[in-house]
């Protein structure tokens, strides 16, 4: 469960990236994404905001996932994307996601077992109300003909603790879903894969 706070971010989730983009090969020709929808996993320990942003700019379309923390992590220095200021939990270090262990753990649950993303809650009105998903995570158990896919510039390895992860970056809603587990997201009338057994 996540629970969110309704307040302003300096800079926004999005303008923290803008920096960044540029220097990873997988967001080339990327210069104005807007976020179309985002999923959350839990941190048992409470401890890291795990968060993927579906961003798109024109035709493309990307998965960046982030993990927030409250202070700066040293293993993960060269992974630092940037610093948000938040009013409530003070400043946050966002990381690329990909390196970090608690997202890892995560997103291998989520392709090998079919883990759910995380439920977000906030308060309206003093009140504590479920926040609808922006998109549906579905799990796609896979067979023995398992397609080959190679990590590279717009799919990259992930080794979890479960098993490897191919973890897509840029994201094709026009391929087929591969003949392995997969983690696929659903969003109004489009469907793209997110990850797969590696």
């Amino acid at each position: 469960m996540a629970f969110i706070y309704d307040v302003p971010l300096n800079p926004s989730k999005v303008d923290v990236l803008l920096p960044w983009l540029p220097g990873q090969p997988w967001a080339r020709g990327v210069s104005d994404p807007e976020q179309i929808a985002a999923y959350r996993f839990d941190d048992p320990a409470g401890e890291v905001g795990v968060e993927t942003l579906l961003l798109r700019d024109g035709e493309i379309l990307l998965q960046v996932p982030l993990a927030y923390r409250g202070e700066p992590v040293a293993e993960l220095e060269e992974h630092l994307i940037g610093t948000i200021d938040h009013p409530v939990l003070g400043q946050r270090w966002v990381y690329d996601a990909a390196a970090d262990p608690v997202y890892l753990a995560a997103i291998g649950d989520a392709v090998l077992t079919g883990a759910a993303q995380a439920e977000q809650f906030h308060e309206v009105d003093d009140e504590i109300v479920r926040i609808e998903p922006t998109l549906a995570l579905e799990w796609s158990a896979g067979d023995h003909d398992r397609t080959p896919v190679l990590a590279g510039t717009d799919v990259v390895e992930l080794v979890t603790p479960r098993a490897p992860v191919m973890l897509f970056r840029r994201l094709d809603p026009h391929s087929d879903v591969l003949g392995r587990d997969a983690l696929l997201a659903v969003v109004g009338d489009l469907t793209v894969q997110l990850a797969a057994a590696g």
